[in-house]
């Protein structure tokens, strides 16, 4: 700018210049607010509709819950109150594979008997109690846990983890916490949740 130049004009200059940078920023300012709004439709789009990790969205919409019923075996638990630590009826948390603790009701509780095997005379075998004194504290369960999962194509899910016959499971309750094997899973027919 030239020093001769009057008042009113230099005042005049500044204001053309702010008034073309605000329109500018403002123009700016719009494409970013696109952006955004793009980005996050996209992270909508990707949590309800892509599949994770299990083939699960991580966002269930429209998948149907199901009553699930997962029949579970516990070997050689050292307790000697069974009947009082694990109760029908009570409510147990289940981890699958480290995630989140998932909401199930035990249904039945049956324990197994502890045998070996005994060769007779004749050269048969013949299950027969077992005979070591410590082995009265270990017993073999086999537990039926219900609550609410998904079925899809991809298999049956509890939480966002699937669940399948021979996969280990976490089983934590009050007064105890559990490793056990899935054993069976039934859908209850008809169960819409």
């Amino acid at each position: 700018m030239n020093a001769n130049m009057p008042f009113k004009a230099v005042f005049n200059h500044s204001l053309e210049v702010s008034v073309t940078s605000l329109t500018r920023r403002s123009a700016q300012a719009r494409w970013m607010n696109g952006g955004a709004i793009a980005i996050l439709v996209a992270a909508l789009l990707y949590l309800c509709f892509w599949p994770g990790p299990e083939g699960l969205p991580l966002i269930k919409v429209g998948i149907p819950q199901r009553t699930v019923v997962l029949e579970t075996s516990i070997s050689g638990i050292s307790d000697t109150d069974i009947q009082g630590t694990f109760r029908p009826g009570d409510k147990v948390k289940v981890s699958i594979k480290n995630s989140a603790l998932l909401p199930l009701t035990l249904k039945s509780l049956e324990i197994l008997p502890t045998t070996v095997v005994a060769t007779q005379s004749d050269g048969s075998v013949k299950p027969q109690p077992e005979p070591r004194p410590e082995m009265q504290f270990g017993s073999n369960l086999l537990l039926k846990l219900e609550g609410k999962g998904y079925s899809t194509q991809s298999g049956l899910f509890l939480g966002l983890k699937r669940i399948r016959v021979g996969s280990t499971i976490k089983i934590h309750g009050s007064g105890f916490e559990s490793s056990a094997s899935i054993v069976d899973v039934v859908v209850t027919p008809g169960s819409n949740g």
